[in-house]
């Protein structure tokens, strides 16, 4: 693929963090030096010339600023809809395939995925690698918990993704960079009809939180409540292995694993969880794993941070006592 068959655009709301946009390009670095393609950078929202210079200075050949006016950082239908009607325009989407990259994390790939359907690109989210094969775009995903790479290969012309890569390089501005505003028309937005439900939920969903609480097997009802209790305790949230949701524990949406959510907290701990393969691929490589389990000889042993053998009687209740009241 030649250099000028391939456009690579990093977009970055300016009301998001500068570590975001730091991000963004050193990905589009990453992705346009493999293919040996320059990169443009879209930087949505009011201008801020500090934001503009690190574009400039990353390498960007031109940086699009387009401003919608106020919005919330998290207002991501309107990020969406301006940056969908910015790469609608000839000047940034005019070469054969396009790659459009958006900052890593919860927040870009939501972004992601809203501008890949509002243009019918390839969503492929949180990637590994983005590179060109034999004229065609490929990319890595991990799989099986970060246990797995795999390789895909689209035929399609457009990709938006979210990569992570090492911080950028600022070799300085070229000569034939240059920073161009764009001008949009705000579309109306659509009214919609919002219903509130009462929930008898008190806990948070387990992809959200930094720690969680995992029942298996060897837990019964009576232990589940205690669980919920440390939940609380470590302002987490509660889930269940599949035995666990099998038995009525918990709710099928708390469960971790292959039939389950992939979760990705700081500390997971893991309270009579066996430690299946099944099991384990829900949960990232980069979490740290506390097991507590009754038998010496459980998987969970061998992939645990720290390892508890006893009684979840006996420890849970002494550990919500040391944790006190609230």
């Amino acid at each position: 693929m030649k250099s000028n068959d391939l456009t690579v655009i990093a977009v970055a709301p300016n009301r998001w963090q500068v570590s975001a946009l730091e991000d963004v390009l050193a990905a589009a670095q990453r992705v346009g030096g493999s293919a040996q393609a320059r990169f443009g950078c879209l930087l949505l929202g009011h201008p801020e010339p500090e934001r503009e210079r690190l574009a400039l200075e990353a390498g960007a050949c031109t940086v699009w600023t387009l401003d919608p006016g106020e919005a919330d950082a998290e207002d991501y239908e309107m990020w969406a809809a301006v940056a969908l009607a910015a790469l609608e325009s000839s000047q940034l989407w005019s070469t054969p395939r396009r790659v459009v990259l958006l900052p890593p994390g919860a927040a870009g790939e939501e972004l992601c995925a809203r501008i890949a359907a509002g243009n019918g690109s390839v969503a492929a989210g949180r990637c590994e690698d983005i590179r060109v094969l034999d004229g065609q775009l490929q990319f890595d995903r991990e799989g099986w918990g970060g246990r797995l790479s795999l390789s895909l290969i689209t035929a399609a012309n457009d990709l938006c993704a979210c990569l992570r890569a090492d911080k950028p390089s600022y070799p300085g501005r070229r000569m034939e960079a240059r920073l161009m505003p764009l001008e949009h028309e705000p579309a109306p937005r659509p009214q919609r009809q919002i219903e509130y439900r009462e929930t008898s939920e008190k806990l948070p969903p387990i992809e959200s939180v930094k720690t969680l609480v995992c029942g298996g097997r060897g837990v019964n009802e009576a232990g589940f409540a205690l669980l919920e209790r440390l939940a609380e305790a470590l302002d987490g949230s509660l889930a269940g292995s599949l035995p666990a949701v099998d038995a009525g524990m918990v709710p099928a949406y708390r469960q971790v694993g292959v039939s389950g959510k992939f979760v990705r907290p700081d500390v997971y701990f893991a309270v009579g969880v066996s430690g299946t393969p099944q099991h384990l691929a829900g949960i990232s490589a980069d979490t740290r794993i506390v097991a507590l389990n009754s038998d010496p000889e459980a998987p969970i042993f061998r992939v645990a941070d720290v390892g508890v053998v006893n009684d979840w009687e006996t420890i849970l209740p002494a550990l919500l006592e040391a944790l006190g009241p609230g």
